[in-house]
């Protein structure tokens, strides 16, 4: 049996058909969004940070910017794409440098010891039963030793919108991740989930007990159990048609192609495209991503949150308060994160020594945490 991904379940859960092209027919294009190339070129940076945060710290944001943009001018390639109508290559570039900047402004000096840090773009594998017969795997941005027993899982957002309060109880890509670590440092007494949304300044910090983790693993091998048996694969039209990379052979698009909708609808202000964030997740084609999952397939509920230490301007909320979270129409936002593998590996750095010995203290209640005044954003 093959080693699915958050991504891949997502893929089918999105749109059956795209799955069957991806992962069934391995049929592979030159498609990739503007929104995950820019995705994958903050990640890349930040990776490069934290890589040698003693020479970060050294040369300062000015340099972890101009690196980003050198790399995004080696990488930029015809293949890369500009959905949305009134967005340009350069528009997104913009976004790009303002998520290193700001999330530079938030975390500067970056207080951790690089020995605290277990892995940047690290793999992790998840057995979702004894018998290992259902296996999932994953590219976690940054894992690291925070106080004795409790280890950090840091994922880095590009999207435009913010999960509304409470939404995250039902992510399923960082409880798996959860998963993978509990498996690999089983001594460990609380894993801490925290998605830092760069676009908006906002970190938000959660931990899930065993029962949460448990409907999650669950619910991923009933999914696995559906694609293994399943043999019909209609397509599903919706906002993300857009971004997907199989338009010219999909069947509900033989007369016409999906049109995006403008990030403005109201009209292009000036100089708003420096204002606008893209949505990383769905927007991406996940190619590069399931070509190495793929590769090494062929070798092979209340939340309970947290704060997190150490940070000001905090601000408390009730996740048992919202409802999910639902997308706008006609925005790709994260409802396809395929980015979590499509993510250059770089250098793993496996556990560096035993957990700190200082305790510190739980935090116990639920928390975003902001220092940029992000209300001037228009979200699309």
């Amino acid at each position: 049996m093959p080693v699915y991904s958050h991504s891949r379940l997502s893929s089918y859960e999105n749109c059956p058909l795209q799955y069957r092209y991806r992962y069934v027919d391995r049929i592979r294009t030159d498609f990739e969004s503007i929104e995950a190339f820019m995705g994958k070129k903050v990640h890349e940076t930040l990776e490069h940070v934290y890589g040698d945060l003693d020479a970060a710290r050294a040369a300062g944001v000015d340099e972890a910017v101009a690196w980003f943009d050198r790399a995004w001018k080696t990488d930029l390639v015809p293949g890369v794409r500009v959905v949305r109508p009134d967005m340009q290559a350069e528009d997104y570039r913009r976004i790009g440098e303002r998520c290193i900047r700001g999330f530079w402004e938030i975390n500067y000096p970056f207080q951790i010891e690089p020995e605290r840090i277990i892995g940047l773009e690290l793999r992790v594998d998840i057995a979702l039963d004894k018998d290992r017969r259902y296996r999932m795997m994953g590219f976690i941005d940054r894992v690291q030793h925070a106080e004795a027993g409790v280890i950090e899982i840091h994922d880095y957002k590009t999207s435009a919108s913010l999960p509304r309060e409470g939404s995250l109880r039902y992510d399923r890509q960082l409880p798996l991740y959860e998963m993978g670590i509990r498996q690999r440092f089983p001594q460990t007494d609380q894993v801490r989930l925290i998605w830092h949304y760069l676009a908006h300044g906002q970190t938000i910090v959660e931990t899930r007990t065993r029962e949460q983790l448990d409907r999650v693993r669950r619910s991923c091998i009933a999914l696995i159990q559906t694609l293994e048996r399943v043999h019909d694969f209609p397509a599903k039209k919706g906002p993300l048609c857009a971004w997907c990379s199989y338009q010219e052979m999909c069947p509900e698009w033989k007369t016409e192609k999906p049109v995006a909708p403008p990030a403005f609808p109201g009209g292009r202000p000036e100089a708003a495209a420096e204002e606008a964030a893209p949505s990383e997740g769905a927007a991406t084609n996940g190619m590069a991503a399931d070509a190495r999952a793929d590769g090494e397939n062929a070798e092979a509920s209340s939340a309970k949150k947290q704060q997190a230490p150490g940070d000001s301007g905090q601000r408390v909320v009730d996740a048992e308060q919202e409802p999910p979270a639902r997308q706008a129409a006609g925005s790709p936002g994260d409802a396809t994160p395929a980015h979590e593998e499509s993510h250059s590996q770089g250098n793993e750095r496996r556990d560096a020594g035993r957990v700190p010995d200082s305790p510190g203290k739980a935090p116990s209640r639920p928390v975003r945490r902001t220092k940029r005044d992000t209300a001037q954003l228009p979200l699309f």
